[in-house]
């Protein structure tokens, strides 16, 4: 008699999703955990008999329905939201990707000689001078075709030339698109092309010029820096109603030098929402939690469709209420928003490309935004384990009038000069040295009993930063007291903040919308962008020009602080 076959028992159902490229971001959150970064057993065994179940890996549990579902560590009991691998690799190699190199034009142009490619730069033996042009720039000819060819200035070819620079500092300055136009003589879309072209040469220069990130020395330049977001707003007009699409703008900045590391918009404005739908559709992501979807990147049309309903339900305005809007300043409504978890995290792992492979010891001052400390913690949580990379994360009271601030300064002069025993007339005369000296010992004493990770409240307020409340994520039990004082005072986020100050009064767009009584309560502004990729390049300008260019009254530039460039640079070196 044939033996019966065997019955297969079915195959285990996964409860966490697969690792993306090595990139696995599902395990306990908590440095303070003994599980801390510990990979947990990604497969669902209930109903499986415990003599089957050997796995060594920690269990904890994964609970919730719907679009999201938590993983609880078995460890400490700390929850935290799973997260969907592959779309974090996704934008990070977007992000990654977004600053390419031009291809090099001194070369031969003909694709079919053996020689393009090969750049003069590189290759001079394959070339020879050939006479000038008429406006005298060296023409070369390729000495295996015989092919002539001359660089030439970038913006032989353009019209109005002459308005580049006009352009570059009007949109850094301020000024509206509609304004540029009238001022320059340019229509519309002669400046939205003005504005492509300058993003063109940001692009290029920032890939080549951002590449020596490996040289910095960060032990001489400092370790430590803030990381926070603002909000932006994109004008989305239809029929009835007019709204507008809040965008998060989120920064790194190097504390120290002011040199905004990365800069990165909560949009993705080459994506065309009923493309994204259809994927979704037909992939069935839909019918699947948040973290195991196939696209779980961007925003979907449904979704965008039922957010944009909920922000304008009770805005509606009569067509002879509300004021022209120049149809030619319009341009087509394209892009995604992003999911702000994937954004954080995709920013968390491109800083840490950036900052390389050494043995630095790094400081990461963040926001309180919800998940911002996480993401860092996720990303740099091999750091972490070395003891490579302290999280702190803090908050401020944003919303306290000028004189609530000058009085709190007052007492925390007060305060200082009672925790350290010298007069505020003596604290003046110090070095600056001196005075981090005598402030770190004071917290060091007022830090006894502190239990790690627990809230600290900053005694010596600061005009800037008023009711600091500090949280030290990675702080251990093992932590040296002086260390943990330092940082509690070199958490600050005034470096970032300054830097959306500037993008707030130096980019029009950027500017907080005014509200009217006229208005019901509504916010609009005529000279807000439409198009979400003009509003990315902008942005994008802005950084370059801010780290690089800087303006007449500056006199090192965030580059030459960080040691990337040796001077400012100009207009006519950017656009050469």
């Amino acid at each position: 008699m044939a033996a019966l076959p065997k019955k297969s028992s079915p195959a285990l159902r996964r409860r966490l999703p697969f690792p993306s490229f090595g990139i696995d971001i599902n395990f306990c959150r908590n440095p303070q955990c003994d599980l801390f970064a510990e990979a947990p057993d990604p497969y669902d065994k209930r109903g499986k008999s415990s003599g089957k179940v050997k796995s060594n890996l920690p269990r904890g549990r994964v609970i919730g329905s719907g679009d999201e579902k938590t993983f609880k560590c078995g460890a400490c009991g700390q929850s935290s939201i799973i997260k969907n691998n592959g779309a974090v690799v996704e934008e990070y190699r977007r992000l990654r990707g977004r600053f390419q190199p031009e291809a090099p034009r001194d070369v031969c142009p003909n694709a079919s000689c053996e020689n393009h490619g090969k750049p003069l730069t590189r290759h001079s033996d394959l070339y020879r001078k050939s006479g000038r042009t008429a406006k005298g720039a060296q023409r070369w000819k390729c000495k295996s075709c015989l092919t002539s060819f001359s660089l030439g200035s970038r913006i032989r070819r353009q019209h109005r030339s002459n308005s580049n620079r006009e352009v570059l500092w009007m949109i850094t300055n301020g000024v509206p698109i509609s304004k540029i136009s009238d001022f320059t003589g340019l229509c519309p879309r002669d400046v939205y092309r003005k504005i492509d072209f300058i993003h063109d040469r940001v692009v290029d220069l920032t890939a080549r010029r951002e590449g020596s990130f490996e040289g910095v020395d960060w032990t001489r330049v400092g370790r430590r820096f803030a990381t926070d977001s603002q909000t932006l707003h994109l004008n989305w007009p239809n029929k009835k109603t007019r709204a507008q699409i809040a965008v998060q703008h989120l920064c790194t900045a190097h504390a120290n030098t002011g040199y905004i590391m990365a800069a990165h918009l909560g949009l993705d404005p080459g994506i065309e929402l009923p493309d994204i739908e259809a994927r979704m559709m037909q992939a069935g992501d839909f019918a699947r939690p948040r973290a195991f979807r196939k696209h779980a990147r961007v925003w979907s049309e449904t979704e965008f469709k039922a957010y944009l309903d909920k922000i304008t339900e009770h805005v509606e305005i009569h067509p002879m209420e509300a004021p022209d809007v120049d149809l030619d300043l319009q341009l087509p409504h394209r892009g995604a928003l992003m999911r702000q978890d994937v954004m954080q995290l995709a920013h968390a792992f491109l800083l840490r490309h950036f900052l390389g492979k050494g043995d630095e010891r790094f400081i990461f001052v963040l926001d309180a935004d919800p998940g911002l400390a996480l993401s860092f913690v996720s990303a740099f949580a091999g750091w972490v384990k070395q003891k490579r990379a302290d999280v702190i994360v803090m908050r401020f009271d944003k919303h306290q009038s000028n004189d609530t601030r000058n009085r709190l300064v007052t007492d925390g002069k007060l305060a200082l000069e009672s925790a350290t025993g010298v007069s505020q007339a003596s604290w003046a005369a110090l070095s600056p040295r001196e005075r981090e000296e005598l402030t770190d010992l004071a917290i060091e004493g007022l830090l006894r009993g502190y239990q790690p990770s627990e809230p600290f409240e900053w005694p010596f307020h600061t005009k800037s930063e008023p009711y600091r409340r500090i949280r030290i994520l990675t702080d251990r039990s093992d932590m040296a007291p002086d260390r943990r004082a330092r940082l509690m005072r070199l958490a600050t986020l005034r470096s970032v903040d300054a830097y959306f100050h500037k993008v707030r009064s130096n980019v029009r767009f950027a500017a907080r919308p005014a509200h009217t009584p006229s208005a019901n309560g509504r916010a609009w502004d005529r000279h807000y962008l439409y198009n979400p990729e003009t509003m990315s390049k902008i942005i994008e300008i802005y950084r370059f020009a801010h780290n690089w260019m800087g303006s007449s009254a500056t006199k090192q530039t965030p580059a030459m602080k960080l040691g990337l460039a040796r001077g400012k640079m100009r207009a006519n070196e950017f656009f050469e």
